[in-house]
């Protein structure tokens, strides 16, 4: 077993060391739980719908398994964010995030990669071949935005492919929604929220395939997206009215609650 297969196998996450990347330690063992099933079927193809520097591609690079990249930005300097209001991408560029990737991994050819400067919406799947069997969610964190790369994942993906999503804490609505229509359009699927902020659809087979390998790591998804709907209310209620978030601490104190 190479070096590489043997950090994929453990879950080593300094496979994202090289170039940053805004996942924590858990997502990241997670993201390689889900790297190590794909690679145990054989060869396949990744997508990523926001990329930015490349962190959450690097280990897909230097991966021989992983036969292509997708990887689809529409390069802004800020855009919205429903949990911050706003999130800042400064020097956010293809031409910067494929020169760190040169550099980081100057033995694995980018070649692989093939970029997207644009929204998903706009892109015409049927120029996607051969088709994602991995496609990563983590663009714009927008209920709206969630459910409109979603539908572009769900025509592109391979038919038993997975679907994730990074920051699943901000956009629960998105994702309500989304469990809620493909339920409606009785596709198959399985959704599982996975640490720290992970959540992946598995598409008809994919449960078969999948769900085993990743079942130990699964969270409580009920309790997870209970708090996280608390939060998203706090927050936006406290950026409308400042004075109220001010009264909720005092009132939390003289309770002697944290």
């Amino acid at each position: 077993m190479s070096n590489l297969e043997d950090k994929i196998a453990s879950l080593d996450v300094r496979l994202f060391e090289a170039v940053p990347s805004q996942t924590c330690r858990e997502d990241r063992e997670s993201l390689l739980r889900l790297q190590r099933g794909l690679r145990r079927t054989g060869s396949y193809v990744y997508l990523e719908i926001g990329s930015h520097l490349g962190g959450t591609l690097q280990p897909h690079l230097v991966d021989t398994r992983c036969s292509a990249i997708y990887s689809i930005d529409k390069r802004p300097q800020e855009q919205p964010d429903e949990l911050l209001g706003v999130w800042h991408y400064p020097e956010n560029s293809t031409k910067r995030m494929l020169s760190e990737l040169k550099k980081a991994f100057p033995e694995a050819s980018v070649k692989k990669i093939r970029t997207f400067d644009a929204d998903a919406r706009e892109l015409d799947p049927r120029t996607f071949i051969p088709k994602p069997d991995f496609c990563f969610i983590d663009g714009e964190h927008t209920d709206q935005a969630v459910r409109s790369d979603f539908d572009f994942c769900l025509k592109v993906c391979n038919r038993n492919g997975i679907i994730g999503f990074h920051d699943a804490n901000f956009v629960v609505g998105g994702l309500t929604d989304i469990k809620r229509q493909l339920t409606k359009r009785r596709i198959v699927f399985r959704g599982m929220l996975l640490p720290k902020h992970v959540y992946v659809i598995l598409l008809n087979d994919a449960i078969q395939r999948f769900a085993e390998e990743i079942q130990e790591a699964v969270q409580d998804e009920e309790r997870y997206m209970r708090k996280a709907r608390w939060a998203l209310l706090k927050t936006r209620i406290s950026r409308r009215c400042p004075g109220l978030q001010k009264a909720w601490h005092a009132s939390k104190r003289l309770l002697g609650t944290r």
